[in-house]
């Protein structure tokens, strides 16, 4: 019995050094973070292959307010980090930036993120959004975020489902570390957060690594812009992590 629980160690030490070697340290940090499964009890609907969107919840009284506060936070958040190197000084990364013109990129706080999952500081965001233009960087929003098993109450506690729209990234296959860019990102991937492998399935026959969601809700705020609250055309972020995604 000793002999044969020692080997069940052995295999298991085995198996964990192939998972390893195989896929990057990004992808098995967010298979650890994200959740286990992308249904959750917040009404919602998918858009395309990895993205799950809130559906618009009753209007309550105080929702304006509400709204308006954040709002007004926001925008006093993106006056201050006008300039992106006051962001950088208080600890604010860019999320695996592409160089593109247009592109919004996540200038991303992991201490103050990891304590938005017990609370919300609208006067420190997670991440703050900047967008590449002809000019240089320019503060266009925030985001905030929640548990990724968040309830609709929660949701709507940070910010009010009937106005904010909430999303997260599912369905998610990882690729092996050997795979060239194109396999994970661009028009054209197999894997990653652009991939057509969008089911379980699928990505274990592609010898991937699945990942029902990726991180946490989260939701952005543009405060200055038409579209205040990130809405139904959002984009997928652009990109890859690194290992500062853990929280």
């Amino acid at each position: 019995m000793i002999r044969n629980a020692l080997l069940v160690v052995l295999l298991a030490g085995r198996a964990n050094i192939a998972l390893a070697q195989e896929f990057p340290v990004w992808e098995r940090l967010l298979s650890h973070y994200g959740g286990k499964t992308d249904e959750t009890p917040v009404p919602s609907m998918k858009m395309g292959n990895h993205m799950q969107m809130s559906l618009k919840g009753d209007p309550a009284p105080g929702d304006a307010v509400r709204a308006t506060e954040i709002l007004a936070a926001a925008d006093a958040v993106l006056s201050h980090y006008r300039d992106v190197k006051t962001a950088l000084s208080d600890g604010y990364k860019p999320f695996f930036p592409t160089g593109r013109m247009g592109e919004e990129i996540h200038y991303t706080n992991y201490r103050y993120r990891r304590k938005e999952q017990q609370h919300v500081d609208y006067s420190r965001p997670g991440s703050i959004l900047y967008q590449r233009t002809a000019e240089g960087l320019k503060a266009v929003g925030v985001m905030y975020t929640a548990p990724v098993d968040a309830s609709p109450q929660q949701l709507n506690a940070i910010a009010p489902l009937s106005i904010a729209t909430w999303h997260r990234h599912v369905d998610f296959c990882g690729g092996p570390k050997t795979l060239p860019p194109s396999e994970q990102f661009g028009a054209n991937a197999r894997f990653g957060p652009q991939g057509n492998i969008h089911t379980e399935e699928a990505c274990r026959a592609a010898q991937g690594l699945w990942i029902p969601v990726v991180l946490n809700w989260m939701t952005h705020v543009y405060p200055n812009e038409q579209q205040k609250w990130g809405g139904m055309d959002m984009d997928m972020e652009s990109g890859a992590p690194d290992a500062g995604v853990a929280h």
